[in-house]
């Protein structure tokens, strides 16, 4: 583990996190000679986080490394769950559900396993074949195990997956315990070699997009050139003065739906601790039959109350503070972030330069980057060389991706948010009903947004009584009765979104050396933060927080 820069273990019931904690232990002990840690772990019975805290006070010398796991803990529902831990060397996957399921997902290869310390007797559905084979697929060359699970069914099975096992005295009550390995571990490469990371990276747009790309590259200690085309980061669509984290779950179990609720819950998490959040929770206001029949569906998939809940008009009142008569669902972990605050955080010790618009990407031969494919990319003032790009400048993709991505594909629309004076009511939640109200930290209302096709060469269009007007008619008729005159608004801000056909993000790579995170449509600050993780990933060869099916829906190739 000393002396490389980045370990991958994954652990088969985390149960109460204390191999983990052990982990984290040994990182601090040490110190600089640690590497980047990935922990992915399973669990098909999450506990409570106070069970969880009773079990690790027996460990008083871990207390501090237990309070910041506690202090981490997702919701316990089915999913991936990703968490950062040691100013974010640490990354956690908490895979809940069926372990055998979540690693036949999961794209990552492993270092060293954990396995469930329990008898086959107690779980019998985790010790199986199926399961052996899935880590002997997902273990790097020379990857080793552990386990106080020394049955001889589980030997013989993991021997027969191709791992070498010897048995061992165990500790306490346990008798034995067992140590494995597969294959052999590789020759000792170049850092840089081990890891995949590149020399240079620049990402092209300064959003959210941008922003949480850098993030998560600069955590794995690689610090990004970000460009911006504007004169401030987030100066474009991701400038608005507040945005609503609600996720867009489906009716039906889709890969889509998972993505939504994936990404939400991340993009919460990573709000709160770059200190952007405004308001909390969320309300879905159901206007029209065909919407109420779905959040009906929806509700009707037996979510746990921390996701999501049917609220009636009186109570979702009571909780945004606005009178509308209309009944719809409740996201209590839902709420509204300051956009700008966010981008801020997340580019925050990286390299920037603004008002740099870049005209091309050109491939440069390969005998300029030391085997490694180069590319150069050109802008009003001159060139910069890159070995790794990422293209996430929103609505100006088309001008940048004509050699991956037909410019036919791209769908721009202009957005105008009304800005509303503060006092004009008392908001103190985020509401969606067709269109978003939200309270900005200034205490301002943002009311949108008006979506037209726009061309993204023209100048934005000019925001008026028309647009002012198109946005109060989103509300409910109650709302509305107290809001403004339109005439009377002249505080607004307009904005270019993109989007493609089937209204999924474009997140991978596009070709050695080159990524995009785009297409976000108006849910960017719901699905980039992840996103970015998982772009990242690709960059760096590291296990992405998205399962298989995940990868495909914003796979940007899915197109070609």
């Amino acid at each position: 583990m000393a002396g490389r820069p980045h370990f991958t273990i994954a652990e088969t019931g985390f149960g109460t996190g204390l191999n983990f904690i052990a982990t984290l232990e040994l990182m601090q002990n040490l110190g600089d000679k640690a590497p980047g840690l990935h922990y992915i772990a399973t669990e098909i019975a999450p506990l409570e986080g106070e069970m969880m805290r009773t079990a690790l006070s027996a460990y008083p010398e871990l207390a501090g490394l237990s309070e910041a796991l506690l202090d981490a803990l997702p919701p316990r529902w089915p999913g991936r769950h990703r968490r950062l831990l040691m100013g974010g060397r640490v990354t956690l996957d908490l895979l809940y559900g069926d372990s055998t399921q979540r690693l036949r997902e999961s794209m990552f290869k492993a270092d060293a396993w954990y396995l469930d310390g329990f008898s086959p007797a107690r779980n019998p559905a985790m010790w199986q074949d199926d399961l052996y084979a899935l880590m002997a697929e997902r273990s790097s060359p020379g990857a080793t195990l552990g386990s106080f699970t020394a049955a001889g069914d589980v030997r013989r099975g993991l021997e027969q997956a191709g791992f070498s096992i010897t048995r061992h005295d165990g500790f306490g009550r346990k008798r034995h315990r067992i140590t494995g390995q597969i294959g052999t571990a590789e020759p000792e490469a170049s850092l840089a070699e081990q890891s995949g990371q590149p020399q240079d990276v620049v990402i092209i747009g300064a959003g959210i997009a941008g922003a949480s790309v850098a993030h998560a590259l600069k955590r794995h200690g690689v610090t990004p050139l970000i460009l911006g085309a504007g004169e401030a980061a987030a100066d474009g669509a991701s400038g608005n003065l507040a945005a609503v984290q609600s996720p867009r779950l489906t009716a039906l179990d889709t890969f889509p739906g998972r993505l939504s609720l994936t990404a939400w819950g991340y993009a919460r998490y990573l709000a709160d601790e770059c200190g952007a959040v405004i308001d909390h929770g969320s309300l879905i206001l159901t206007q029209q039959d065909r919407e109420q029949a779905r959040q009906r569906k929806i509700l009707g998939l037996g979510w746990p109350e921390t996701v999501l809940t049917a609220i009636e008009a009186d109570e979702a009142q009571r909780i945004s503070g606005l009178e509308t008569g209309l009944s719809g669902s409740y996201y209590p972990l839902g709420g509204t972030v300051d956009p700008r605050r966010l981008v801020a955080a997340l580019i925050d010790g990286c390299e920037t330069r603004f008002g740099l618009t870049i005209r091309a990407i050109e491939r440069l031969s390969p005998d300029t980057g030391e085997g490694r494919q180069r590319w150069r990319l050109t802008h009003d003032d001159g060139v910069i060389d890159a070995d790794n790009v990422v293209i996430a400048n929103g609505s100006g993709l088309a001008r940048l991706s004509q050699e991956w991505l037909p410019p036919s594909l791209f769908q721009v629309t202009a957005g105008m948010v009304s800005h509303l004076p503060e006092g004009t009511c008392s908001l103190l939640a985020g509401l969606s009903f067709g269109g978003y109200m939200a309270r900005a930290r200034d205490g301002r209302i943002c009311l949108g947004a008006s979506f037209d096709h726009h061309d993204p060469d023209q100048p934005l269009p000019e925001a008026g009584r028309q647009a002012h007007e198109r946005n109060l008619n989103l509300l409910p008729e109650r709302a509305r009765a107290i809001m403004p005159d339109p005439g009377n608004l002249d505080d607004s801000r307009v904005s270019l979104r993109l989007a493609v056909p089937d209204r999924q993000p474009l997140a991978g790579l596009l070709d050695e050396g080159v990524s995009v995170l785009a297409g976000l449509g108006a849910r960017g600050m719901v699905t980039a933060p992840l996103l970015g993780e998982h772009v990242a990933s690709r960059i760096l060869n590291l296990p992405s927080p998205l399962d298989q099916g995940m990868a495909s829906v914003v796979n940007p190739k899915r197109f070609s």
